[in-house]
């Protein structure tokens, strides 16, 4: 695998999503809105709340317990967005011209997960900065502590983003195993959504529970969890990582062998 192939690779994404794709009609404009919605609509709640006389106090939310929203949906609609765009290329007939085209299924893979990883990562962090700068003056009684330069923000401002790159990586190995946009969105969606809270319900859930990426990835982040990790915060984050390197490499090896 050269990098001219996977250059080829990023180049051919950009061009595919170029326009009024779902990437940026959709998709992105839903990564960068539902955080900021949901954490804003908390935010401005809580503040009404803390202004209502007679309150004795007010419970000061830290940076550690802001940014779950942007760890929860901003990162998992980059896993669908990269699972859209690998999955995409089963309609038409568009993947047998690719495997025509390029003839290395690594360097294709590898060039969608660039992309959709760097364009992640970068919607990623520009919508944790609009939380951690806009929190404390829309909310100063509750969330006037958050902060981007405290030591969890500073964390967060190089976790999060790296979290993205790796969603996207893990989003384009389910896409090349479901090979259905809407089936790789509903895979995605389903496991983040619905298995990782039902674990808690089989025997032994809370056990199972710490071992969930999306519970490793909030604490890998700096952001406070109800179940901790059997580990570390820079050990959750590489657990996280590599887990999503897995599927994307099995995605990788189960193509190549099937393709060449």
């Amino acid at each position: 695998m050269s990098m001219a192939h996977v250059a080829r690779g990023v180049r051919a994404e950009i061009v595919r999503t170029g326009g009024r794709s779902r990437l940026w009609t959709v998709l992105m404009p839903a990564a960068i809105a539902a955080p900021l919605a949901i954490t804003f609509a908390i935010a401005l709640a809580a503040e009404v709340f803390a202004r209502v006389p007679g309150q004795l106090s007010v419970l000061q939310v830290p940076t550690s317990n802001a940014a779950y929203w942007v760890v929860t949906v901003t990162t998992v609609v980059v896993a669908i967005a990269a699972a859209d765009g690998q999955a995409s290329e089963n309609r038409y007939r568009t993947g047998e011209y690719v495997r025509i085209a390029v003839g290395r299924q690594w360097s294709v893979l590898v060039g969608r997960w660039l992309f959709y990883g760097v364009t992640g990562s970068l919607v990623a962090v520009a919508t944790l900065l609009v939380v951690l700068i806009a929190l404390p003056m829309l909310s100063p009684h509750v969330y006037g502590t958050v902060s981007a330069t405290d030591p969890v923000g500073l964390r967060l401002l190089w976790t999060v983003p790296l979290i993205s790159f790796f969603a996207a990586g893990a989003g384009v190995g389910v896409g090349a195993f479901v090979g259905s946009p809407l089936g790789a969105a509903a895979v995605v969606l389903g496991w983040v959504y619905v298995f990782e809270a039902a674990a808690g319900y089989l025997p032994n859930g809370a056990f199972l529970q710490r071992f969930m990426p999306v519970l490793n990835a909030v604490f890998g982040a700096g952001q406070d969890a109800v179940l901790t990790p059997p580990w570390g915060q820079d050990a959750a984050l590489l657990y996280v990582c590599a887990l999503s390197t897995a599927i994307f490499g099995v995605a990788a090896v189960e193509r190549t062998i099937r393709y060449g």
